[in-house]
């Protein structure tokens, strides 16, 4: 088998959350063989940069597409970001204003939010490796806006999470609602990576266990969901592996003959 370009989302899929946040020892055993068979791992996660850089360097990763593809990353370098529209920025204030317990919006480097969110204030600083949140009030610019609610649960009244403006596409995940640049999807951030990097995209390989994962398990050559995936991903993808405490990620590369 030739060189694949092999890209994995981060929470359920290289991190455990079962217990205390973890990356299981066989997880790193299959990072490490896939890249000595020479294959590249890679990153493609919902994650914004800040929130992702600490977990790629833990696996020598620096091919990295992150914020649902509104960041890009290719052998260390940015090469493509894409912010939310001004005017998306203005009618999510308003959102947040009339919801503050329940919005937030993140750039490069901060996650913005005059909640408390203190069950993920810890974790998200230990991610990111130093205090991350800010008061909205300091937000210019962003990749991503956050409500924590489900789709569904949504009306009128909470402005660009029911009704997107132009240009803003929404993802729809299990206990939240994300908008982000109408173009960024994790698909389109591994095409440009891919590009970028002069590889071809059937060479492309997906790992990933939810909704915003699905259209790369889907496009992938191979695309693998794992473990208690949503049904989105594992309609989408072209094989299960088991979870990734039971070593669901080093059984699929084996299974797979990567390594």
């Amino acid at each position: 088998m030739g060189r694949k370009y092999i890209f994995f989302d981060i929470d359920n899929t290289l991190i455990s959350h079962r217990g205390t946040p973890h990356i299981p020892p066989a997880t790193l055993t299959a990072i490490e063989r896939l890249r000595n068979s020479g294959h590249v791992p890679a990153i493609a996660t919902g994650r914004a940069s800040f929130l992702t850089m600490k977990v790629a360097e833990s696996f020598g990763i620096d091919h990295i597409v992150c914020s649902g593809g509104s960041e890009v990353f290719a052998g260390g370098r940015k090469i493509h970001t894409a912010y939310l529209p001004g005017e998306c920025l203005n009618a999510f204030r308003e959102t947040a204003a009339k919801f503050p317990d329940l919005t937030a919006a993140v750039d490069e480097r901060y996650l913005y939010a005059d909640a408390a969110f203190d069950p993920f204030r810890q974790y998200f600083n230990s991610q990111a490796g130093y205090d991350c949140f800010r008061p909205l009030s300091n937000l210019s610019r962003a990749t991503m806006c956050y409500i924590m609610m489900p789709h569904r649960m949504l009306g009128t009244e909470h402005g660009i999470f029911f009704t997107p403006p132009e240009g803003v596409r929404l993802e729809l995940m299990r206990g939240f609602t994300e908008a982000r640049h109408e173009a960024s999807t994790k698909w389109n951030g591994i095409g440009l990576m891919m590009r970028c990097l002069g590889a071809v995209i059937e060479d492309v390989i997906t790992f990933g266990d939810g909704p915003n994962d699905a259209e790369m398990l889907r496009r992938a050559n191979i695309g693998v969901a794992v473990g208690i995936c949503s049904d989105e991903a594992r309609n989408a993808a072209d094989y299960v592996c088991d979870d990734i405490d039971a070593g669901g990620i080093l059984e699929a590369c084996g299974h797979l003959g990567l390594i």
